[in-house]
């Protein structure tokens, strides 16, 4: 699972529209489907219900989000944290 998938889908949960999602990402449309279908296939079963013109989230979908939430959110803690440490921001602890 990469965070690039991951972020991807909570801009999904939240457009339930793959064309505004991907714009949201600054991605094309079918990039951002190859990305939530590998998602899918890691995860092993359908994060969303894809009809004509809108979609909405699954069980396994609604269920994963508060998770996904959290590593997304995690993970952009942690590279805040990361530059902060770099750039001498944060006091080391002793």
């Amino acid at each position: 699972m990469e965070m690039q998938q991951v972020r991807y889908f909570l801009a999904l949960s939240n457009t339930l529209n793959f064309t505004r999602a991907a714009e949201e990402c600054n991605v094309t449309q079918p990039a951002l489907t190859r990305a939530i279908k590998t998602l899918e296939e890691e995860l092993g079963g359908e994060l969303l219900r894809r009809e004509r013109q809108h979609s909405h989230l699954t069980e396994l979908g609604r269920r994963m989000l508060p998770l996904l939430q959290q590593c997304y959110d995690a993970a952009t803690s942690a590279k805040s944290l990361a530059k902060a440490v770099q750039s001498s921001d944060v006091a080391p602890l002793n």
